[in-house]
């Protein structure tokens, strides 16, 4: 277990993260990939690598927490309660989002957002995705190119507003 953490821990965590876009929610993530695989370790039927199988359960994982963060969110708008204003802190990181190619990446929606994490990131291939994922070739195909060019366009809405300034 020492070398499957050794080998994969890290690269766990940044898939993670650029899943969840959150440090801690990371961390909790890459310790619940690695749990829930000591725990299952006799179900890895070993029919693709391991690094694949562990990026399966990291999914899993994400999609799980990004879940179980749409419903607190829609909890927090059916219950209402006393809103304090944004610190300046939040109005800071309101007003920066969107200026790097990573806000960029992490602005898209989650599923335009695997492929390109997967694909650039990672480097998986095609038909990996797409096992990975449960969906055929040519939807990855399809959210690859979709997600490039909202990639693009939020990139020429950018350059464009600083060319205003």
């Amino acid at each position: 277990m020492e070398q499957i953490i050794e080998q994969y821990g890290e690269y766990l965590y940044h898939f993670s993260y650029l899943y969840v876009k959150d440090i801690q929610l990371a961390e909790e993530i890459t310790q619940d990939v690695l749990i829930k695989f000591l725990i299952h370790k006799e179900d890895f039927r070993k029919d693709a690598s391991l690094k694949t199988y562990l990026t399966r359960i990291a999914i899993n994982c994400c999609h799980d927490e990004l879940r179980k963060q749409k419903r607190k969110k829609l909890l927090a708008k059916l219950l209402p309660i006393r809103k304090n204003e944004p610190s300046s802190e939040q109005a800071y990181l309101v007003t920066e989002s969107f200026t790097t190619l990573k806000d960029s990446v992490f602005a898209l929606p989650v599923h335009y957002r695997e492929v390109i994490v997967l694909f650039y990131y990672e480097e998986f291939e095609v038909a990996e995705i797409a096992d990975l994922l449960n969906i055929s070739q040519n939807t990855v195909r399809t959210r690859i190119r979709r997600a490039k060019e909202l990639l693009k366009n939020n990139q020429e809405l950018e350059a464009a507003f600083y060319d205003g300034i």
